[in-house]
């Protein structure tokens, strides 16, 4: 759900970011991912989706997370 603002004369649209798990198609919100996020130094995280299946999350260039499968070795 995003919302668009008139500021002046530029346009403001803010957007909640939220990965898919790829395994269960759960939405994960940013509220779940925010303080591994944060403490992070690297551009992805690796974290546990309620499926009990590890996953990958990274972001696009815009800022939209993006989750993703994680393999077994």
């Amino acid at each position: 759900m995003s919302k668009t603002k008139l500021i002046g004369k530029a346009i403001v649209s803010l957007v909640e970011s939220k990965a898919t798990c790829p395994e269960c198609e759960r939405q994960i919100l940013f509220d779940e991912i925010e303080d591994k996020w944060i403490k992070q130094d690297k551009h992805y995280i690796q974290i546990k989706c309620k499926c009990s299946r590890f996953i990958g999350i990274t972001t696009t260039f815009k800022g939209d997370f993006v989750a993703y499968s994680l393999k077994k070795q």
